[in-house]
């Protein structure tokens, strides 16, 4: 994905190239994780509309947690077309985020701090807020980390839009952008977040160091330490536009009674007839209770 940072120029004037060799790498994937057990997953979905999509839940481990399982092609098309497909970092957080009671979603905090160079932020804010008339809605100065801290114990959703910061050199203070300062991992981790749906709507947010004994450090495992049963988070950097775009998508069919997992699937295949490289439409995934 580093070849998206040399600019949209670049991109443009290479996407047919892109597009090929990543989707070769894809398929090289597939082949070599998902093909040897392919008879044990059944055929999914017939068509990306399909009425009964089977459910998939990905526990990986070591490095294989920064992999978009979901977007790996078996030639005709990436996993997600056949199955709705969640993560978690463990066996053990599904099974405690799936036994955990939920927080009503209209108890909703949606935060966001648009600049220059992530624009779009103010109209992802604007566009879930429709959805939760009774929520909390702070755009750029008003959404700060005192804000955050006060309301974050009685929030069903906690919706976050800005900047984030991966920090591979110490993960605990990987970090979201905030009108006032960095929050960091750590201070995530502290904050009352049991029950809650926590989405991390920044560049690298899902993003982890692995350590010893398969445990992730990072943002995710922050907001599952803080009692979230449902994490959504970006696997790489995140284009402005349209990513803010697959979140109208996405809290769009959560709106119609899709669960997380489904409504995300149907936001990413809806993005990726617009934009078809994995770079736009396969960022963001779903951890925990999809």
């Amino acid at each position: 994905w580093d070849r998206f940072r040399a600019g949209p120029q670049f991109v443009e004037r290479h996407m047919t190239l892109l597009e090929r060799t990543t989707r070769q790498i894809l398929v090289d994937l597939y082949q070599a994780l998902i093909a040897p057990i392919a008879h044990l997953l059944g055929n999914g979905a017939q068509g990306s509309n399909g009425n009964h999509v089977p459910k998939l839940v990905i526990v990986p481990h070591g490095l294989l947690h920064q992999a978009p399982f979901h977007a790996f092609d078996d030639g005709a098309g990436p996993l997600l077309q056949r199955f709705e497909i969640s993560y978690a970092p463990s066996a053990t957080i599904w099974q405690l985020c799936r036994q955990q009671p939920t927080r009503p979603l209209d108890a909703a905090l949606i935060m966001g701090v648009p600049d220059p160079n992530i624009p779009a932020v103010e109209t992802e804010v604007n566009t879930i807020a429709r959805y939760f008339p009774q929520g909390e809605v702070h755009l750029d100065g008003a959404a700060t980390r005192q804000t955050l801290i006060q309301a974050a114990s009685h929030s069903g959703l906690l919706h976050l839009a800005c900047h984030g910061l991966f920090r591979a050199d110490n993960p605990l203070f990987s970090a979201l952008k905030l009108h006032d300062g960095w929050l960091n991992a750590a201070e995530l981790a502290q904050l009352d977040l049991r029950g809650a749906r926590i989405v991390l709507s920044a560049c690298e947010s899902g993003r982890s160091r692995v350590i010893g004994g398969d445990e992730l450090i990072g943002l995710a495992r922050a907001a599952f330490s803080a009692g979230a049963n449902t994490v959504v988070v970006s696997q790489w950097l995140v284009h402005d536009a349209t990513g803010a775009s697959l979140m109208a998508h996405w809290y769009a069919q959560l709106a119609r009674g899709h669960s997380p997992a489904a409504a995300l699937r149907l936001a990413q295949l809806a993005v990726q007839k617009e934009k078809p490289h994995p770079y736009y439409w396969a960022a963001f995934v779903v951890m925990g209770c999809g």
